[in-house]
Formats: C-alpha cells, structure tokens, sequence
C-alpha cells in the first residue's frame, strides 16, 4: 500500500524538476565513471550525493526508460556484497 505521503512526495518530485534533474546526474555520473562493470547504487549515491532511496527510485525510473540497464553481478566497492550494477544502454550513449 503506498502511503498517501508518499504519493505526495513523487508528484512533488516531479512537478518541481528534482526527478528530471536526478535522473540527468545519475545518467552522467553512470556515463563518466562506469569502467565497464556497472556502478551500484550505493557506489551512485556516493558519487552523485543523492540519498540512496532517491538513487533507487531514479535507476528504475532510468532502466523502464531504458537508459540504463543491469549488467553482470559482482561485488559492491561500497558495501563489499554482492549487487547487480547498472550501466547505460549502448543505444543511450
């Protein structure tokens, strides 16, 4: 059940640019330091400064829009488990 709050808040996010403009930093964070493995998305929010529940809510925004897509799994240069990274579409780049 999604709480009426929390519905606030994305539509919110939306009308005032933060979504757009955190998808933009993530999409060109993704762009400039991924080496071929991906990034995670506490590696993301550590780049970027966006908190890590905003990060999440972009990238699978990102990835239904098919900017960014998932790659292989490996282990997380932040946490040190193992996560599935995600990377640009070779088409978005």
């Amino acid at each position: 059940m999604i709480r009426t709050t929390s519905k606030i808040a994305y539509k919110e996010i939306n009308e005032d640019g933060t979504s757009s403009n955190q998808k933009k930093t993530i999409a060109n964070a993704v762009n400039v330091t991924d080496s071929n493995k991906g990034l995670s998305l506490r590696e993301l929010s550590r780049i970027t400064g966006i908190d890590i529940n905003a990060v999440s809510g972009r990238v699978n925004e990102l990835k239904k829009e098919e900017v960014l897509k998932e790659c292989d799994k490996r282990k997380c240069r932040v946490t040190n488990r193992l996560i599935t990274p995600v990377r640009l579409m070779s088409h978005a780049k």
